[in-house]
This record gives C-alpha cells, structure tokens and sequence, in this order.
C-alpha cells in the first residue's frame, strides 16, 4: 500500500501538469510538434507507473495484461501521433484491446479464458464484416484502413460494456477506474471518427466546426482514459 502511494501521487500530480500543457497548446494554437511530444509522455508514464508498481497475490495476472495492452498503446501512439503510420497503429490499439478483454476476463472470474477469446473474437470479425458491407451498400469506400478502424471500433465499444457491466456487479475502486477509463477512451475514439470523417464521406460547411472541435477533443478524452486505466489495478 505504501508503495503504491509512494509512485501513485506524484504520478497524478505530474500527469495533471502535462494535461493542462498540451491542453493551453491545442486550444490555442500553440507548438504542435512540443505537444505530441507531451501527449506521448502522458502514455509513456502510464507504461511506466504499471511498471513500477508490484503485483498483489491475487493480480500477478491482470497486472501483466495491463502491462501488454499499455505497452502496445504506447506503441500505438508511436506510430500514430510521432510517425503517421496510421494503419500499423490501428493493428497495435487492436491488440491492446485485446489484451483488455483478456484483463476484463480475468477480472470478471471467466473459466474456460482460451475459449471465451477465441468466440469474442470471431463475433468481432463478424460485426465488422456486417459493418463493411453496410457501408459498401452505402457507397463508401472501403479500404485496409478503414476496415483495421471499424474492427479495433467493435474491440473497444466490446470492452466499454464488459468494463461497465464489471463495475456495477462488483463496484471496487479498481473496475471503476476501468470503466471510466474506457469510457473516455471510447469518446476520444468517436472523436477520432469525427476528425478523419471526410476521408470516407461527403462532408458539408458545418464540418470545419466538428473538425476543429473533435481535434481538441481526442486527446481531452485520450490522456484521462489512460491514467485511469493505468490506475485501475489499485483496487484498494
């Protein structure tokens, strides 16, 4: 407990100060570039401070999943937000969810862990072909890009509801903190939509104020939902 303490303040402490940095820099037009930099420390310390804190008897396995979903975010946000490499960024937020579903899994008591995955995923991949071929019917364009987003989109909202259904069942301090981490993360994830959406669709004068609004937004949502998550295995 004391050492969770001892990592777990200056953590929030030094995070509210990046927060209220990159923020001041994208409302008002600041360095872009220094806030990347900023946002990406945000989820670096996240990756850190599950490194630091120590696995309690009965979490040596929701720890590790927690450690491989940030790890693998963190390498998201390499690639998208350092490099521009959206598509192989998608792929890696895809493998973080899953290593949430798993963690949720593993929270919730689910036996049988292999053969729950395996059909969680399978109903993914089927609710994102349903989806691609909704569109298609709809005359967008459909492309690698599009089809790695609509997936990881299923992954994500799969384990808000779990989260959410988790923390009402079992109410702790740690499934709270997880839910609402996913929750905002699910809203950064809707902004994100919002903000590419004239890549897909036809988009009228009104959407210069949704574009403008949603770019501030994203990481409004984003930086909370990955502090919350990293401070989720604090169930004291």
């Amino acid at each position: 407990m004391k050492e969770r303490r001892q990592y777990k303040y200056p953590f929030i402490i030094l995070q509210l100060i990046l927060y209220i940095s990159f923020l001041y820099l994208d409302i008002t037009g600041g360095n872009i570039l220094l806030s990347n930099y900023i946002k990406f420390t945000v989820v670096a310390l996240c990756f850190l401070y599950v490194l630091l804190i120590r696995a309690k008897d009965n979490s040596k396995k929701t720890l590790l999943f927690l450690r491989l979903a940030l790890f693998f975010t963190l390498i998201s946000d390499m690639l998208i937000l350092l490099l521009d490499l959206y598509f192989y960024g998608v792929l890696t937020f895809i493998i973080a969810q899953q290593m949430h579903g798993i963690r949720i899994s593993l929270l919730g008591k689910r036996n049988h862990l292999f053969n729950e995955l395996l059909r969680r995923f399978s109903y993914q991949i089927l609710f994102t072909f349903a989806v691609c071929l909704f569109l298609w019917k709809l005359n967008v364009s459909i492309n690698a890009l599009l089809t790695v987003s609509i997936f990881y989109f299923i992954c994500i909202l799969s384990n808000t509801i779990r989260s959410l259904h988790l923390a009402a069942n079992f109410r702790e301090r740690g499934f709270i903190y997880l839910a609402a981490g996913l929750v905002l993360f699910l809203l950064c994830d809707i902004n994100v939509g919002l903000f590419n959406m004239s890549d897909f669709l036809l988009v009228g004068p009104v959407y210069g104020k949704i574009y403008l609004i949603s770019s501030v937004l994203m990481w409004t949502f984003y930086a909370p939902s990955q502090i919350l998550i990293a401070l989720s295995e604090d169930k004291m």
